[in-house]
């Protein structure tokens, strides 16, 4: 510049274009370490910490860039001579207004901190929040994303996020196998017994389900049936091998019932017309 020897006011334009472009050169070289370092880290942690880092290292880096990009204009505004103390003072004054009327935005910025500081879920869980299901897909600064099993995306305020009764199916350490097995009334005491005890060798015979000292039992007579339930763990975190060791679990039982010489109950026509009856007569009795 002093080869060239611009005149004063092109001189003061050139030194104030150059100091901008140097700080902000330095700033988005900064950044693109921050992204460096961050990805490497991402690349280094596993297992767990992998779920865990792809849910903070978003935010942090975002994070990291707002501050060093704030950082890079308070640096460009003291190169120009403003003082920036004065200016941080007056932005002192008039952050308050702007706080109040971001409130909500403050809010959702704390509730993302919330939900990366707490845990409750991470990016690729699958969870329940309200009165719906879905797999998180982005927590960020405002709010969490959440694909839902309908494959629309949904995006909750983190706020509001973060408040929430959150069900994390993904963290489960194993899952329940129990229903209820319904069997003709006149299926015979012994068959019952039979039956019982061929469940039960099929729960312990399974290398994945964890039988417990009492899986299988009888509880009680029906309107139409004898009802058999079974209360078991699969040991599994999977829900696609879940559903087919179900299947599989479903189908012996199946075959157990028929090797037992009896039937899965229905509801007979008999049983239907009684209650149809007593419910006019019910009903007659109250008018």
């Amino acid at each position: 510049m002093e080869w060239t020897g611009p005149s004063a006011p092109l001189r003061f334009y050139l030194e104030r274009g150059l100091s901008l472009l140097f700080f902000f050169g330095v700033a988005w070289f900064t950044m693109g370490i921050v992204d460096m370092a961050l990805g490497r880290l991402r690349i280094v942690m596993g297992g767990r910490r992998q779920t865990f880092a792809q849910s903070v290292m978003p935010l942090a880096s975002r994070v990291l860039k707002i501050t060093i990009l704030l950082l890079a204009i308070a640096a460009v505004l003291s190169s120009w001579g403003y003082n920036t103390s004065t200016i941080l003072a007056g932005l002192g004054v008039g952050g308050l207004a702007i706080a109040l009327a971001a409130q909500k935005t403050i809010e959702n910025l704390f509730g993302g901190v919330a939900v990366i500081s707490d845990r409750p879920v991470f990016v690729g869980d699958f969870c329940k929040f309200g009165d719906q299901m879905g797999t998180v897909e982005d927590i960020g600064l405002r709010s969490t994303r959440i694909r839902t099993a309908d494959r629309t995306l949904v995006t909750v305020p983190n706020a509001q996020f973060s408040s929430m009764t959150l069900e994390n199916f993904s963290r489960r350490d194993k899952m329940l196998f129990h229903f209820k097995l319904n069997l003709r009334r006149d299926t015979r005491p012994g068959q019952v017994r039979d039956l019982l005890q061929s469940i039960t060798r099929i729960l312990a015979d399974h290398t994945k389900v964890e039988s417990g000292p009492l899986p299988v039992r009888f509880i009680g007579v029906g309107t139409y049936s004898l009802d058999v339930e079974i209360f078991t763990y699969v040991q599994t975190q999977d829900g696609d091998e879940f559903l087919q060791i179900q299947q599989e679990l479903f189908l012996r039982v199946l075959d157990a019932v028929e090797a037992a010489g009896t039937a899965l109950a229905l509801p007979t026509q008999a049983s239907i017309d009684y209650s149809h009856a007593r419910e006019e007569v019910g009903a007659g009795s109250r008018s």
